[in-house]
């Protein structure tokens, strides 16, 4: 991350029930490892958009918008990105007892870590948390602090649920090769999300079978390569219409989308309601 990049501060949306909700937009180059850095306070934090790779004790993961990413308070880590246009991203700053209350809730061994509450770096973020993650900003921005407070408990609640559900697929260590094989494969598709390489290309280009690609993927990512892009473009879709976006066709063509309905049947597949009605809920 390039020194600019660093000096951007998040935006304060709204503070509720002790936790802070903020806007953080990153628009940085292709940059290695930064310094290490830290949070003060533990966050959750939903990627809206881009791709950056972050290290905490010395094990690097990618992370974009198919994951909900946690940070623990104090504890270092690194940032680094490998594919050029930055990140948008939601956080959550939790003091102390939300955070340990909400770890308690659903994975109470872990409520009492010395390290803190999150033992888990990262997870797929699924479509109702981050739908609802999208809820949270807008209501922030223009609600009554009844609204944002029971969105608030209802996104930290869910995203902790969906953890709890992986927890026991992510206990296994996979081999170092596989893990390196899918992070190169992730940064790859990202280069151009709107016109992804094939099967065969892709595996061409990082050394491998396309079948061992195939099947290594979604045991590391946690979907299959074809659900991976096919994710990633609807969240796409989902950014430009929380920031406002109205002309359906031509969103559709700048994300790789073969037509207006391509777009609106995959949109309605991955958040349950056409774009019309996510905007209407999620714009400011």
């Amino acid at each position: 991350m390039s020194e600019a990049a660093r000096r951007i501060e998040p935006e304060l949306v709204a503070r509720a029930l002790g936790v802070e909700v903020l806007d953080y937009r990153c628009r940085s180059g292709v940059h290695p490892p930064g310094p290490e850095e830290h949070n003060d306070r533990h966050s959750i934090v939903f990627v809206r958009r881009g791709v950056f790779a972050r290290t905490v004790r010395g094990e690097g993961a990618l992370a974009d918008a198919n994951h909900v990413l946690f940070f623990n308070a104090r504890e270092p880590y690194r940032i680094e990105h490998p594919v050029a246009g930055g990140d948008d991203c939601t956080i959550f700053a939790l003091p102390e007892p939300v955070a340990r209350e909400l770890v308690a809730r659903h994975l109470p061994g872990d409520a009492d870590r010395s390290g803190g509450p999150f033992r888990f770096g990262q997870a797929l973020s699924d479509s109702q948390a981050l739908r609802l993650q999208y809820e949270a900003l807008a209501r922030a921005r223009a609600a009554s602090s009844l609204e944002l407070e029971d969105v608030l408990v209802t996104v930290l609640d869910r995203v902790l649920s969906t953890v709890t559900r992986g927890a026991s697929r992510r206990d296994g260590s996979p081999p170092r090769r596989h893990r390196d094989l899918v992070e190169a494969a992730r940064t790859e598709l990202h280069r151009d999300l709107t016109r992804p390489p094939s099967l065969s290309d892709l595996a061409r280009g990082l050394g491998c079978s396309p079948f061992h690609l195939s099947r290594v993927f979604p045991q590391i990512a946690g979907l299959s390569l074809r659900a991976y892009v096919a994710r990633l473009r609807a969240r796409a879709a989902a950014e430009r219409l929380a920031r406002g976006a109205r002309d359906l066709t031509r969103l559709a063509l700048e994300l790789g989308y073969a037509d207006h309905s391509h777009l609106t049947n995959a949109f309605r597949r991955e958040w349950g309601v056409p774009p019309s009605v996510f905007r209407a809920a999620s714009a400011p």
